[in-house]
């Protein structure tokens, strides 16, 4: 589990464990690389070399002050430049899958596949974009995260599953995961809200040259359906695997679905 130091100066924590062909992880919103890992079906990671930064401010990482995507995509090619990653399938999930996107034209030699979990390349809808949340939905949890950041961080992760998504076990899972991860700091908390309110990727799609799946709940409330057909019809070649009866998180409540769905792109970059 090593930290690496960023070109600003701040340790950011990075977990690395497990060998063979290198899968980087990057996690959303308000939780951490170990959460994402701990949440990844085991049967995607045997065999692998497991890879899962913390965003700054989260999980591990340090940062105590506001940061912009830019700066995420820096800490991203920092972290394959520090690990000597090469040929590495990057999997983001919700604002990771916005980093791993604004960080690929960088990192495009040294990718060799890439999957999009739960993605969208803008949050919030605009003038050709119905597939976003109002952007006062957006405010809405800033001023929650304002109040008491602890509940507005519990409140999403709860509010990432569809009712009756999760059976008991599952749920208990769920709750675990959501227990041992550090609540970020407040500032990190509203920077990530204060991306996911500004970014706009959908002109960077069309030139991305790479084997890509998109995996998408079929009822997702965090990152609608429509973004996710929207994200996969906009990147050449992507493959669209839509997960029956799953919210934000397929992996965690759909494992062997999502398992089905990332496989081949696992297999094809051995």
């Amino acid at each position: 589990m090593p930290s690496f130091l960023d070109r600003a100066g701040l340790t950011l924590h990075c977990e690395d464990e497990g060998r063979g062909p290198a899968l980087v992880a990057v996690h959303g919103w308000s939780l951490s690389g170990r959460w994402l890992l701990d949440a990844l079906p085991p049967a995607l990671l045997a065999g692998r070399r497991a890879i899962a930064p913390d965003l700054r401010g989260h999980g591990r990482s340090e940062g105590g002050a506001p940061f912009t995507l830019a700066e995420l995509a820096d800490d991203l090619v920092a972290a394959f430049d520090a690990l000597v990653l090469e040929r590495a399938v990057l999997l983001g999930w919700s604002l990771g899958a916005q980093l791993a996107l604004a960080a690929l034209p960088r990192l495009r030699g040294r990718v060799a596949g890439l999957a999009l979990v739960s993605a969208t390349p803008r949050f919030t809808e605009g003038e050709g974009w119905p597939h976003g949340l109002p952007a006062r939905t957006l405010a809405a949890l800033a001023r929650h995260v304002e109040r008491d950041p602890a509940r507005a961080a519990a409140r999403f992760h709860e509010g990432m599953f569809l009712p009756g998504e999760l059976d008991a076990a599952a749920l208990a899972r769920a709750a675990a995961l959501r227990t041992r991860t550090p609540v970020p700091s407040p500032v990190a908390l509203r920077a990530g809200l204060d991306v996911l309110g500004e970014a706009d990727l959908r002109g960077a799609l069309a030139g991305l040259d790479l084997p890509v799946v998109v995996i998408h709940g079929e009822g997702d409330p965090v990152c609608l359906p429509g973004a996710g057909r929207a994200l996969a019809g906009a990147l050449p070649g992507a493959r669209l695997a839509v997960v029956p009866g799953a919210g934000h998180a397929p992996f965690l409540s759909r494992p062997h679905a999502f398992t089905a769905a990332l496989a081949p792109l696992l297999a094809a970059c051995a």
